[in-house]
């Protein structure tokens, strides 16, 4: 089974994931990033520390997808 990194960015902060998951194809790789990406995005957004969250997903190494989230609030 091939292995999956998923490196988040929260406004240029990167942390970088070093063991990865191994999953069964890339399809399952962009559920994890989309998930991975929302839920860490619910977080920081409420909390006002970030207003983008980034998820770079590698495949052994190699980038092959990457998920952006970005929060834009207009007040009248």
């Amino acid at each position: 089974m091939p292995r999956f990194h998923f490196d988040i960015r929260e406004n240029g902060r990167l942390i970088a994931d070093d063991d990865g998951h191994e999953l069964a194809n890339a399809g399952d790789a962009r559920k994890e990033a989309v998930l991975t990406g929302a839920a860490i995005a619910r977080d920081v957004f409420v909390a006002g520390s970030a207003h983008r969250v980034v998820v770079d997903v590698r495949e052994d190494g190699t980038p092959c997808l990457k998920v952006s989230i970005t929060l834009e609030v207009e007040e009248a």
